[in-house]
């Protein structure tokens, strides 16, 4: 068998179904290869059969050893939301197509456009951008009143076999932790739910002038507790900006609308667990603020 040629280090089939995805008549202008994400990606301009130029991005998930088995990627769930999302105010990537078997691609793939922005880690309109966030997913809590056929169960990232909750071994503060796992094992406190993100931060809210331009990276979406998503930017703010803006982000999203109710300590104390041990993402903190970390979850839980 022939090594298919490659236009743009992707080989010449994947580059035909991109084309047939933007319609009749559509070719293929370019292709350059994008940083890697959570996947392979791939910025593909196509021009139609009319003449106008269409920016799309090509996600292919090709981590054979997390497919199948890690719940959190999940190609099929990614393009499940994007297409919920379409025609809604919440912004995002339009879908196009997606190849889940694979039947064409090498590996299971979604394409959606392009979408303008840059990940929001440094805002320098710090308040800005977090009332822009608030609002944004205030928008995505009250999408739907109905849970979406086929969307999956919000799960910890910390599951599964082989998990340990312990307190982290650099830690000087044993007994924090040892408190913190109590309060998890008690149980979560009776909550409304709702489509959620799942993986809510700010390097998946691509901004623009210090406001969100568009949400992106669904492949964790689910129907689940509302304070998830509150509590994985507050945590990300406490780690990239500061634990003031954490707060001032809650009161951003009461003041967008949204529901006093969503944000619980429990769901602060079981995100900050996760924080911990999603070693893959996260590397135990290596190289952050621990001693800021800690003080904020110490903080979290003197409110119960």
């Amino acid at each position: 068998m022939e090594t298919p040629a490659l236009t743009g280090g992707l080989p010449s089939t994947i580059c035909r179904w991109v084309e047939e995805a933007v319609g009749s008549g559509a070719r293929l202008l370019s292709v350059r290869e994008m940083p890697p994400w959570s996947v392979e990606m791939h910025e593909v301009i196509v021009e139609d059969g009319g003449g106008d130029e269409h920016r799309l991005v090509l996600r292919r998930y090709s981590d054979r050893q997390h497919l199948g088995i890690d719940p959190f990627y999940d190609p099929a769930n990614e393009s499940r939301a994007l297409r919920l999302l379409e025609g809604t105010d919440v912004p995002t990537p339009r879908w196009y197509a997606a190849d889940l078997v694979p039947a064409v691609c090498d590996v299971p793939a979604v394409l959606s456009s392009w979408v303008p922005g840059e990940p929001a880690w440094t805002p320098h309109d710090v308040d800005g951008y977090l009332g822009s966030a608030a609002e944004i997913l205030v928008r995505i809590h009250v999408l739907t009143s109905t849970r979406p056929a086929g969307l999956p169960d919000y799960v910890p990232y910390a599951v599964g076999d082989g998990v340990d909750r312990r307190p982290p071994t650099w830690t000087s503060q044993p007994v924090l932790w040892e408190r913190v796992l109590d309060v998890l094992a008690a149980g979560p406190p009776g909550t409304p739910t709702c489509f959620i993100h799942r993986d809510y931060h700010q390097g998946n809210t691509l901004t623009q002038d210090d406001r969100v331009s568009a949400v992106i990276d669904w492949p964790t979406a689910a129907w689940g507790p509302p304070g998830i998503d509150l509590a994985r930017m507050r945590i990300n703010l406490v780690e990239e900006v500061d634990p003031a803006s954490a707060e001032r982000f809650l009161a951003a999203y009461r003041a967008a609308g949204g529901d006093p109710a969503d944000r619980h300590p429990y769901w602060d104390l079981l995100d900050a667990a996760d924080f911990l041990n999603d070693n893959s993402y996260r590397n135990d903190l290596e190289g952050h603020d621990r001693a800021r970390f800690e003080g904020w979850v110490a903080g979290v839980l003197a409110e119960l």
